[in-house]
């Protein structure tokens, strides 16, 4: 592959960091991302590691699957048990009203949390943008983002008028602590869109009958029962696919379950339809008006599926541009594990198989593309997904995708995706493809994306990243 990228504009990553945070520490750092062209960071989960707690708590830091030097050398060489905890101690006003409580920082972690804004304040000196992410709100419920909460009296739901409202307060309560950090990224939330059984994100085995869920189809005037239904008629209808009705279909409903149209007049799933684009834009809105009304210059993102699981997952990200600063959909393309996109078209396939008899793998998959509006390279069906892409599954899949979303972002100045390379025990996606997935993008006129992660970032994958910044 060619060493530079010089002849087009530039594409560069807001490189996202996971704990320990620790990396941030060290001045050269910095000064390798600003040498290699990146001058934003997003912190994936704003916490201290707290070494005092009990023995059966905590993560492994750095990760299994974090290799990178400078997560190793700031635990000292080795990895170690921890538990991510918050990073400040919150301002009480600003819950008021609340029936969460936020987390508190353990007192012996103040040194901590002051060597932290020091880190921050060092990359905000040398012109760095810092992002802090607010992951499926855990600024609201935990792990890693705040600090453990507790969820014995209530689970939480992005329903729940408390949950966007803890994000606004979690923003504010940063803002104030790290003033460093002037941009915030929602990732999510997201209904499910998986239809292989027992999968993580299978989607009939998400809890939607909630008492939160309830309250608010009941408040936005939805029937409950029929949103039930329109769940399990789609089960129904996904056993339907014979061969003969899976050729009708791709003749007289090409692209219908990328179609939002579509799923809103159909008559057995537009109620479930309409509750899931009714509850995802309120909880991002909500989200988004409450951090501004508070910190009107904090720039606000917002993630979601590729294109074509826009409607299954509840997003619409055409509207999304009325009311978020840039949009994130994610370019996930690994295979394996889970929420990697080729393992997901993968999954649809194998389970269309099993579940209808005379249907075949090869019209299975032909079925996927025409009703998920995805085409298909010729030299790279589903049945290859696991190896190394060709060229021209990009040429045809990622650009029809990548195309789509800066067009639903709202045009490539609010087109931001998330570009990831595994999760979860994935096939991941290898440094060519990474080449060839960036080269795709930067055709088409995008000029930044998250990149996920830097603490598991080869040597490889640096060099492609900095032929692109």
């Amino acid at each position: 592959m060619p060493s530079t990228n010089s002849e087009k504009q530039p594409l560069k990553p807001v490189m996202c960091l996971r704990p320990p945070n620790d990396i941030m520490f060290e001045e050269s750092f910095w000064d390798e991302l600003a040498a290699a062209g990146v001058n934003e960071i997003a912190l994936q989960w704003l916490c201290l590691l707290d070494d005092q707690a009990a023995e059966d708590e905590g993560n492994v830091y750095p990760q299994p699957e974090d290799g990178h030097p400078r997560g190793l050398k700031a635990m000292g060489g080795e990895r170690v048990t921890r538990v991510p905890t918050a990073a400040f101690n919150p301002t009480p006003e600003f819950y008021e009203g609340l029936s969460w409580q936020p987390p508190t920082m353990p007192d012996h972690l103040a040194g901590q949390s002051e060597k932290l804004a020091a880190a921050l304040e060092m990359g905000r000196s040398k012109g760095f943008t810092i992002y802090a992410v607010d992951d499926k709100g855990y600024f609201l419920h935990g792990g890693f983002g705040s600090g453990k909460l507790d969820l014995t009296k209530r689970a939480p739901s992005f329903t729940d008028p408390d949950m966007p409202a803890m994000t606004v307060a979690r923003a504010r309560d940063t803002a104030k602590n790290f003033p460093q950090v002037t941009g915030l990224l929602l990732d999510g939330p997201d209904f499910k869109w998986e239809i292989q059984p027992g999968h993580r994100d299978d989607l009939w085995v998400e809890p939607i009958d909630t008492p939160e869920n309830r309250a608010f189809a009941s408040n936005n005037g939805m029937d409950f029962q029929k949103i039930l239904d329109g769940r399990e008629h789609f089960k129904e209808f996904l056993h339907g696919f014979n061969p003969d009705y899976a050729r009708k279909f791709m003749e007289k409903a090409p692209g219908a379950l990328a179609n939002h149209d579509w799923w809103s007049v159909h008559p057995k799933f537009n109620d479930w339809y309409s509750f899931k684009q009714a509850a995802v834009e309120w909880s991002v809105s909500s989200s988004y008006k409450g951090v501004k009304e508070h910190l009107p210059n904090l720039q606000v993102g917002n993630s979601s599926r590729l294109p074509f699981l826009e409607p299954l997952t509840g997003h619409n990200t055409t509207r999304k541009q009325q009311y978020i600063d840039f949009q994130q959909p994610k370019q996930y393309w690994w295979s394996g594990g889970v929420a990697g996109f080729r393992g997901t078209i993968v999954n649809w396939v194998d389970t269309l198989v099993d579940w209808n008899d005379g249907l075949d793998p090869e019209l299975a998959s032909t079925l996927f593309g025409s009703m998920f509006d995805y085409p298909m390279p010729n030299d790279y069906p589903v049945s290859a997904y696991n190896g190394e892409a060709t060229d021209e599954w990009f040429s045809t899949s990622i650009r029809d995708q990548t195309i789509k979303m800066i067009e639903n972002s709202g045009g490539a100045d609010r087109y931001m995706p998330w570009v990831g390379l595994e999760h979860f025990g994935s096939n991941w996606l290898t440094a060519s493809e990474l080449d060839r997935l960036l080269a795709e993008m930067q055709t088409q006129g995008a000029t930044h994306y998250c990149y996920f992660i830097y603490n598991s970032m080869k040597p490889e994958i640096w060099d492609v990243i900095k032929k692109y910044s």
